[in-house]
């Protein structure tokens, strides 16, 4: 019993479990079949119930019960289309208030309980479907939401068909949309597609699923193909393949969509963009590259007229590089359009993270730290992914232990997060500690995996780790390791290489660096030679190419340390950072085995980057995001000069501009 006072000083007692213990004899009641008065007859199945239970749960029941129709005389009612099963988990429910929804029973139990109007178990329903919401289940569930009028669910739904229209629109679900369904799709502007081809295919496609009956539908299908979005010879082919009687009806969508009312679709304004992550606090660029022992520099340099060397001012966004880590952001480049913009702020001051950008252009961070108290920062779990269209993070399932600057890699299905796992409660961590777990995004959960080789070179500091054919290979300056998720095993790559592109140990932590292009891995130790190695993961070899080039040996320009390997517009680049003057990209051409002339980046265009900085491409819509302003130097290097660099260690200057 719970006694309050009430204002009048009276004692008032309340049996918290009187509730409990009246539903807990209801439903012994329906279980022995006891004064019942209502039995609801479904195909062969009979359930006794109790009418006052069913009305106090169900609108539906409530309405037949109370209205005075005939329904409210009768002992018996039959109930047609329902589901025996699904109307016993509901009537289990109305005496216990306890519910299983699992991904098999979820639709019907959403149609029966739409259908009986049971509110509590719809909004059960459909929170469920919102959290289980993937580009497996994405249209059936549109369609599921728009048949019973979810706006919620539907716009969810919706949005992750627009981002996944290309995955989609092939599968049986999207052939049996309505067409009012179809259409909505169609003129969307948010459909995240690179081509109009993709929905001039998908409308084709679903037209043909049901012609006899779909070709009513003709006319407002093909008038939201944006046929001026097409390329002239796929409009040509296209034209010539239809119908007379179809051929006015595209005419007449053309004339819908003219330039000057053409807005291209959102997957059409997505540009490759190098995701800039400055992991590490300013003090690190500070202490270690400007008091870096002499010896540790290297002769990878490069050498700009002084033309180009207007740039040393650090421009207002790039606060992040004072003390205040919490505030710095993450930098976003575009090299076409030579624009940068802010990604959004991690959540919660999140610091030191591991980031990832999957085939299909999903973006992953996780670990890292977290203020606490007094200045303080704790290693976390997190995983979060990026909602590119509306630029943000959405929190995914929590990893099983806390890491710092884990590696990420996307491989077979799975995303697998290596190392920075020996972490405290207070963010140290301990770098020799390399483990690895994995998660599936089916799931939305992390498991772990067969235990990592022991290795005197294998840390959390020198490593590279990137996905070929199916399997993780980490490397490091004079080893490498493969990992096959299929059989959950560790091998060692024993592939001979040659020794004098091995190095030794970086001086700093974290320089490795690794980029895949094909079969190819490409990888930069980071060790001061400014060797390249590639191993064909094909033909299980190594081999060497040109040394990244080097322009003079004074030391003035280019550390090693900040060189980070990436694919870029399908071509391998390396990313380099200038110690006196701004970033450079140099693009490889591996035809002919050369490194082409570097197209800089000024300095103020990305501010000061830590030595541990991240670096990812990623395909994103500049129309989302915060574009910071900068100016551009006068006269950067054009794009299409293709100018090239001597590799055999002779001083060379770039032409002036």
């Amino acid at each position: 019993w719970d006694e309050r006072m009430t204002e009048e000083g009276e004692s008032r007692s309340a049996n918290s479990q009187f509730a409990l213990s009246v539903l807990d004899q209801l439903k012994l009641f329906y279980d022995e079949k006891l004064l019942t008065d209502i039995t609801l007859l479904v195909e062969d199945h009979e359930f006794h119930c109790h009418k006052i239970m069913l009305a106090t749960c169900s609108s539906y029941f409530r309405a037949m019960f109370m209205s005075g129709l005939s329904e409210s005389k009768q002992s018996h009612v039959h109930l047609r289309n329902v589901d025996p099963i699904t109307l016993q988990t509901i009537i289990e429910y109305a005496y216990t208030g306890n519910l299983e929804i699992t991904h098999s029973t979820v639709e019907l139990l959403y149609e029966t309980a739409c259908f009986l109007q049971v509110d509590s178990v719809v909004a059960a329903c459909r929170d469920f479907l919102l959290r289980s919401l993937s580009v497996e289940n994405c249209v059936r569930i549109l369609s599921l939401a728009d048949a019973f009028g979810c706006p919620e669910l539907k716009r969810s739904a919706q949005r992750v068909v627009e981002l996944n229209f290309r995955h989609v629109c092939r599968g049986e679900a999207f052939l049996q949309l309505s067409h009012t369904l179809l259409l909505e799709l169609l003129g969307s502007d948010a459909l995240d597609v690179e081509r109009e081809e993709t929905v001039r295919q998908a409308a084709a496609l679903w037209l043909e699923h049901d012609a006899a009956h779909r070709e009513r539908h003709l006319s407002a299908v093909l008038s939201l193909v944006r046929v001026d979005a097409l390329a002239e010879i796929t409009q040509r082919a296209w034209f010539r393949g239809l119908p007379q009687n179809h051929k006015s009806i595209v005419i007449q969508g053309l004339y819908k969509s003219m330039p000057k009312f053409f807005k291209p679709r959102l997957g059409m304004t997505k540009e490759e963009m190098l995701i800039f992550v400055d992991t590490d606090p300013a003090s690190d660029y500070n202490n270690h590259d400007l008091h870096r022992p002499p010896s540790e520099f290297n002769n990878l340099h490069l050498r700009r007229s002084p033309s180009n060397n207007n740039d040393d001012d650090l421009p207002l966004h790039h606060l992040h590089s004072s003390n205040d880590d919490s505030q710095r952001v993450i930098t976003c480049y575009s090299p076409q359009a030579e624009k940068v913009y802010k990604l959004t702020s991690p959540p919660d001051g999140l610091r030191r993270f591991g980031i990832l950008v999957t085939p299909d252009n999903d973006v992953f961070i996780s670990g890292g730290e977290q203020p606490i108290k007094n200045g303080k920062w704790k290693a976390v779990q997190s995983f979060y992914w990026l909602d590119a269209q509306q630029n943000s993070w959405v929190a995914k399932a929590t990893m099983l232990s806390p890491r710092l600057r884990p590696t990420l890699v996307f491989c077979h299905g799975f995303v697998y997060a290596i190392g920075g796992g020996g972490c405290d409660d207070m963010g140290g961590s301990h770098d020799d500690d390399v483990t690895m777990e994995r998660y599936d995004r089916r799931r939305d959960e992390w498991s772990v995996t067969s235990p990592m080789p022991t290795h005197s070179s294998l840390s959390q500091n020198n490593m590279a780790a990137v996905a070929v054919n199916d399997c993780v290979y980490i490397v490091v300056h004079d080893a490498m390791f493969c990992y096959s998720p299929r059989n959950d095993a560790w091998t060692e790559i024993m592939a001979q290489r040659q020794r004098s592109c091995l190095g030794s140990a970086s001086f700093f932590p974290a320089t490795a660096t690794a980029a895949v292009l094909g079969d190819l891995i490409f990888y930069v130790s980071g060790a001061g030679d400014g060797a390249m190695e590639i191993y064909d993961a094909r033909r299980d070899g190594w081999r060497t190419v040109a040394p990244v080039p080097v322009a003079d040996g004074d030391g003035a320009a280019v550390s090693e340390v900040c060189a980070r390997a990436l694919v870029l517009l399908d071509a391998l680049c390396l990313f380099v950072r200038e110690r006196h003057g701004g970033y450079a990209l140099i693009r490889y051409d591996a035809t002919r085995e050369r490194w082409l002339r570097p197209q800089p980046i000024p300095h103020r265009a990305l501010g000061r980057l830590g030595n541990r900085f991240r670096l990812v491409v990623a395909k994103l819509y500049p129309s989302c995001l915060t574009e910071l302003p900068w100016k551009p130097p006068a006269c950067p290097f054009p794009h299409d000069d293709e100018g090239e660099f001597s590799t055999d260690g002779e001083t060379l200057e770039l032409p002036d501009l």
